[in-house]
């Protein structure tokens, strides 16, 4: 039983700051770490359970500040680890020059650039005034907080089963050669059905569309700069694709 739900394990461990490695075993394999990518799906529902918990608990605060809370809430519960990898990825696309090798290089560089820094507050802002503009119209934000994090990790799954991976090492390098591609599809339409469950139909399709749109256009932006992805790369994709979907939700119930 233990060993079975080792690839949800790691991938809570990997995706979130949940304290769940004290019931990882000892040796991991790497048939687990590419089984995990199948659950990335899950452990988005789990952290838009954790985002629609504490919307619960800010339910009576204005707005605004409950929307600024629920984006620390989001940065907290995720390490901020894919806001990282938008960074990486906005300091390698303009420092790398379009060289393959100096744009790899340039992303293993802790240090954030300017063009990273303006990047990280753009999508944070966007993130927030989405929030905001949900919450401040009495909008039920259940389904969204749901249903965003779920398909942005489903894009990062789909993206990491069908590019290849680009560095020699790393945690991902182990989930890449190991990976379930079949499991990764038939969870990718699993979360899609989910997504019809807690979204409007309209809604549902906006999102639905707009993710894949999201994920097809950034695997062709890393395709052409480096050959395939890194943890970065899929990380950032995460990030994108909240923020375009949040921004997406807002604008489309300010209209219905």
């Amino acid at each position: 039983m233990k060993r079975a739900v080792t690839p949800l394990l790691l991938a809570l461990s990997l995706l979130t700051t949940l304290p769940v490695g004290r019931w990882l075993p000892a040796r991991i394999r790497p048939l687990d770490q590419g089984r995990s990518v199948v659950c990335y799906p899950l452990v988005g529902l789990l952290i838009g359970a954790v985002l629609v918990a504490a919307g619960a608990l800010l339910r009576e605060a204005p707005p605004l500040l409950a929307a600024a809370l629920l984006v620390a809430v989001w940065a907290g519960v995720t390490g901020a680890l894919h806001l990282d990898g938008l960074a990486d990825c906005v300091d390698g696309w303009f420092a790398g020059h379009s060289d393959a090798t100096r744009t790899l290089t340039v992303m293993k560089d802790p240090a954030a650039g300017p063009a990273a820094v303006v990047a990280l507050v753009v999508v944070l802002l966007a993130k927030f005034a989405a929030l905001a503009a949900l919450l401040g119209r009495g909008v039920s934000s259940v389904g969204v907080l749901l249903a965003v994090p779920m398909l942005a990790r489903t894009a990062a799954a789909a993206l990491m089963a069908v590019t290849v991976y680009r560095r020699a090492d790393g945690i991902a390098r182990d989930q890449a050669a190991t990976r379930p591609r079949g499991a990764i599809v038939m969870g990718t339409i699993a979360a899609a059905l989910v997504a019809v469950c807690l979204l409007p139909i309209g809604l549902w399709g906006l999102l639905v569309v707009l993710t894949a749109a999201i994920g097809y256009g950034w695997r062709r932006i890393w395709q052409r700069r480096i050959g395939g992805y890194t943890g970065d790369v899929a990380g950032a994709l995460i990030e994108l694709t909240e923020t375009a979907a949040l921004v997406a939700a807002a604008w489309n119930l300010s209209w219905s």
